[in-house]
Protein backbone atom coordinates (compact mmCIF):
# COMPACT_ATOMS: atom_id res chain seq x y z
CA UNK A 1 0.00 0.00 0.00
CA UNK A 2 1.34 3.42 -0.94
CA UNK A 3 -0.01 6.92 -0.48
CA UNK A 4 -2.32 8.04 -3.29
CA UNK A 5 -3.63 11.38 -4.50
CA UNK A 6 -7.18 12.08 -5.63
CA UNK A 7 -7.60 13.24 -9.22
CA UNK A 8 -10.37 15.44 -10.60
CA UNK A 9 -13.92 14.24 -10.00
CA UNK A 10 -15.36 12.47 -13.07
CA UNK A 11 -18.03 14.30 -15.00
CA UNK A 12 -20.75 11.75 -14.30
CA UNK A 13 -20.32 12.36 -10.56
CA UNK A 14 -20.26 16.12 -11.05
CA UNK A 15 -23.47 15.95 -13.05
CA UNK A 16 -25.35 13.34 -11.04
CA UNK A 17 -23.69 12.56 -7.70
CA UNK A 18 -25.85 14.84 -5.52
CA UNK A 19 -29.10 13.71 -7.15
CA UNK A 20 -28.10 10.04 -6.93
CA UNK A 21 -27.38 10.48 -3.23
CA UNK A 22 -30.65 12.30 -2.59
CA UNK A 23 -32.67 9.68 -4.45
CA UNK A 24 -30.93 6.84 -2.61
CA UNK A 25 -31.36 8.36 0.84
CA UNK A 26 -35.06 9.16 0.36
CA UNK A 27 -35.73 5.43 0.03
CA UNK A 28 -33.45 4.68 2.95
CA UNK A 29 -35.14 7.15 5.29
CA UNK A 30 -38.65 6.18 4.23
CA UNK A 31 -38.30 2.40 4.20
CA UNK A 32 -34.87 1.69 5.76
CA UNK A 33 -33.90 -0.24 2.63
CA UNK A 34 -31.38 0.38 -0.12
CA UNK A 35 -32.39 0.05 -3.74
CA UNK A 36 -29.42 -1.81 -5.24
CA UNK A 37 -30.17 -0.52 -8.73
CA UNK A 38 -29.99 3.05 -7.49
CA UNK A 39 -26.95 2.35 -5.33
CA UNK A 40 -24.96 0.84 -8.18
CA UNK A 41 -25.19 3.96 -10.36
CA UNK A 42 -21.59 4.76 -9.41
CA UNK A 43 -20.48 1.95 -11.73
CA UNK A 44 -19.85 4.22 -14.73
CA UNK A 45 -16.97 3.90 -17.21
CA UNK A 46 -15.56 7.38 -16.57
CA UNK A 47 -15.59 6.86 -12.78
CA UNK A 48 -13.84 3.51 -13.01
CA UNK A 49 -11.26 4.77 -15.50
CA UNK A 50 -10.42 7.76 -13.30
CA UNK A 51 -9.81 5.40 -10.37
CA UNK A 52 -7.69 3.07 -12.52
CA UNK A 53 -5.60 6.03 -13.64
CA UNK A 54 -5.03 7.45 -10.16
CA UNK A 55 -3.92 4.06 -8.79
CA UNK A 56 -1.72 3.21 -11.83
CA UNK A 57 -4.00 0.23 -12.54
CA UNK A 58 -3.10 -1.23 -9.16
CA UNK A 59 -5.24 -2.28 -6.22
CA UNK A 60 -5.16 0.58 -3.71
CA UNK A 61 -4.47 -1.90 -0.91
CA UNK A 62 -2.20 -4.72 -2.09
CA UNK A 63 -0.78 -2.97 -5.21
CA UNK A 64 -1.42 -5.89 -7.54
CA UNK A 65 -1.92 -4.96 -11.21
CA UNK A 66 -5.61 -5.69 -11.21
CA UNK A 67 -6.46 -5.35 -14.89
CA UNK A 68 -3.94 -8.01 -15.96
CA UNK A 69 -6.26 -10.81 -14.84
CA UNK A 70 -9.48 -9.20 -13.60
CA UNK A 71 -11.53 -6.08 -14.48
CA UNK A 72 -11.20 -4.77 -10.93
CA UNK A 73 -13.76 -3.26 -8.57
CA UNK A 74 -14.77 0.23 -7.61
CA UNK A 75 -14.07 0.04 -3.90
CA UNK A 76 -15.74 2.08 -1.15
CA UNK A 77 -13.19 2.99 1.51
CA UNK A 78 -15.97 3.47 4.07
CA UNK A 79 -18.43 0.63 3.32
CA UNK A 80 -21.50 1.83 1.46
CA UNK A 81 -23.58 -0.80 3.27
CA UNK A 82 -22.90 1.00 6.56
CA UNK A 83 -22.82 4.58 5.27
CA UNK A 84 -25.01 4.74 2.15
CA UNK A 85 -24.69 8.55 2.08
CA UNK A 86 -21.07 8.07 1.01
CA UNK A 87 -21.93 5.79 -1.90
CA UNK A 88 -21.23 8.48 -4.50
CA UNK A 89 -18.62 10.49 -2.60
CA UNK A 90 -15.56 10.81 -4.82
CA UNK A 91 -13.24 10.87 -1.81
CA UNK A 92 -14.69 7.54 -0.67
CA UNK A 93 -14.01 5.70 -3.92
CA UNK A 94 -10.90 3.85 -5.02
CA UNK A 95 -9.88 0.86 -7.14
CA UNK A 96 -9.42 -2.60 -5.68
CA UNK A 97 -8.79 -6.19 -6.61
CA UNK A 98 -11.33 -8.95 -6.06
CA UNK A 99 -9.38 -10.41 -3.15
CA UNK A 100 -8.86 -7.23 -1.12
CA UNK A 101 -12.40 -6.10 -1.83
CA UNK A 102 -13.76 -9.37 -0.46
CA UNK A 103 -11.42 -9.41 2.54
CA UNK A 104 -12.51 -5.90 3.44
CA UNK A 105 -16.21 -6.07 2.48
CA UNK A 106 -18.23 -4.18 5.15
CA UNK A 107 -15.52 -4.29 7.82
CA UNK A 108 -15.30 -1.07 9.82
CA UNK A 109 -13.81 -0.53 13.25
CA UNK A 110 -14.18 3.06 14.41
CA UNK A 111 -11.67 2.40 17.19
CA UNK A 112 -9.07 1.08 14.75
CA UNK A 113 -9.64 2.04 11.13
CA UNK A 114 -8.03 0.31 8.17
CA UNK A 115 -5.45 2.66 6.69
CA UNK A 116 -6.71 5.05 4.03
CA UNK A 117 -4.09 5.39 1.24
CA UNK A 118 -5.39 8.87 0.39
CA UNK A 119 -5.16 10.28 3.90
CA UNK A 120 -2.68 8.33 6.02
CA UNK A 121 1.11 8.35 6.11
CA UNK A 122 1.49 4.68 5.29
CA UNK A 123 5.17 4.38 6.18
CA UNK A 124 4.46 5.42 9.78
CA UNK A 125 2.21 2.38 10.17
CA UNK A 126 3.61 -0.31 7.84
CA UNK A 127 7.02 -1.51 6.73
CA UNK A 128 8.14 -4.08 4.19
CA UNK A 129 10.57 -6.71 5.42
CA UNK A 130 11.51 -8.30 2.13
CA UNK A 131 8.23 -9.64 0.69
CA UNK A 132 6.47 -9.43 4.07
CA UNK A 133 4.49 -6.37 5.21
CA UNK A 134 4.08 -5.79 8.94
CA UNK A 135 3.05 -2.96 11.24
CA UNK A 136 5.63 -0.75 12.93
CA UNK A 137 5.70 1.72 15.84
CA UNK A 138 3.13 -0.46 17.64
CA UNK A 139 0.56 0.77 15.09
CA UNK A 140 -2.74 -0.98 15.72
CA UNK A 141 -4.14 0.52 12.52
CA UNK A 142 -1.21 -0.92 10.61
CA UNK A 143 -1.76 -4.30 12.21
CA UNK A 144 -5.50 -4.38 11.55
CA UNK A 145 -4.84 -3.36 7.93
CA UNK A 146 -2.45 -6.16 7.02
CA UNK A 147 -4.38 -8.75 9.03
CA UNK A 148 -7.88 -7.87 7.76
CA UNK A 149 -6.78 -7.57 4.13
CA UNK A 150 -4.40 -10.53 4.46
CA UNK A 151 -1.62 -8.55 2.80
CA UNK A 152 0.79 -11.43 3.39
CA UNK A 153 -1.25 -14.09 1.65
CA UNK A 154 0.95 -16.59 -0.16
CA UNK A 155 0.35 -15.39 -3.71
CA UNK A 156 1.22 -11.81 -2.75
CA UNK A 157 4.44 -12.82 -1.02
CA UNK A 158 5.48 -14.87 -4.05
CA UNK A 159 4.77 -12.02 -6.48
CA UNK A 160 6.60 -9.49 -4.32
CA UNK A 161 9.60 -11.80 -4.17
CA UNK A 162 9.68 -12.01 -7.97
CA UNK A 163 9.72 -8.22 -8.23
CA UNK A 164 12.41 -7.98 -5.56
CA UNK A 165 14.60 -10.32 -7.63
CA UNK A 166 14.15 -8.08 -10.68
CA UNK A 167 15.06 -5.02 -8.63
CA UNK A 168 18.08 -6.78 -7.13
CA UNK A 169 19.48 -7.36 -10.61
CA UNK A 170 19.15 -3.64 -11.36
CA UNK A 171 20.79 -2.74 -8.04
CA UNK A 172 23.72 -5.04 -8.85
CA UNK A 173 24.13 -3.27 -12.19
CA UNK A 174 23.96 0.13 -10.50
CA UNK A 175 26.57 -0.69 -7.90
CA UNK A 176 28.97 -2.32 -10.36
CA UNK A 177 28.87 0.53 -12.89
CA UNK A 178 31.71 3.08 -12.84
CA UNK A 179 30.68 5.36 -15.70
CA UNK A 180 28.57 8.21 -14.21
CA UNK A 181 26.34 8.62 -17.27
CA UNK A 182 25.42 4.93 -17.32
CA UNK A 183 24.97 4.92 -13.55
CA UNK A 184 22.50 7.78 -13.88
CA UNK A 185 20.55 5.94 -16.58
CA UNK A 186 20.35 2.79 -14.47
CA UNK A 187 19.15 4.81 -11.48
CA UNK A 188 16.42 6.35 -13.65
CA UNK A 189 15.43 2.85 -14.72
CA UNK A 190 15.24 1.79 -11.09
CA UNK A 191 13.09 4.79 -10.21
CA UNK A 192 10.71 4.02 -13.06
CA UNK A 193 10.64 0.32 -12.17
CA UNK A 194 9.77 1.03 -8.54
CA UNK A 195 7.12 3.62 -9.35
CA UNK A 196 5.35 1.78 -12.16
CA UNK A 197 5.62 -1.84 -11.08
CA UNK A 198 3.39 -3.74 -8.74
CA UNK A 199 4.32 -3.56 -5.05
CA UNK A 200 6.06 -0.16 -5.07
CA UNK A 201 5.90 -0.01 -1.28
CA UNK A 202 7.92 -3.22 -0.97
CA UNK A 203 10.36 -2.29 -3.73
CA UNK A 204 11.09 1.16 -2.36
CA UNK A 205 11.86 -0.29 1.06
CA UNK A 206 14.07 -2.99 -0.45
CA UNK A 207 16.02 -0.38 -2.40
CA UNK A 208 16.50 1.74 0.71
CA UNK A 209 17.74 -1.32 2.60
CA UNK A 210 19.92 -2.80 -0.14
CA UNK A 211 20.69 -0.13 -2.74
CA UNK A 212 23.65 2.17 -2.90
CA UNK A 213 23.78 4.37 0.19
CA UNK A 214 24.22 7.45 -1.99
CA UNK A 215 21.07 6.89 -4.03
CA UNK A 216 17.45 7.71 -3.21
CA UNK A 217 14.13 7.03 -4.83
CA UNK A 218 10.79 8.79 -4.51
CA UNK A 219 7.36 7.46 -5.40
CA UNK A 220 5.20 9.28 -7.94
CA UNK A 221 2.11 8.55 -5.83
Amino acid sequence: MIELKKTAKPQSLINNGDNWTKDLMIDFYQASVIDKTKQNKYNKPDIKQALIDETNEKCAYCESKVTHIYPGDIEHIIPKSLYPRLTFSWNNLTFGCFWCNNKKRDFLSKECMILNPYKDKINTHLRAFGPIILHINNSKRGEITWRQLELNRTELRDKRLEKIEELKNLIDKLNSENIPALKSLILNEINDFINRSEYSFTLKQFFEDNGSVTQTVSLDN
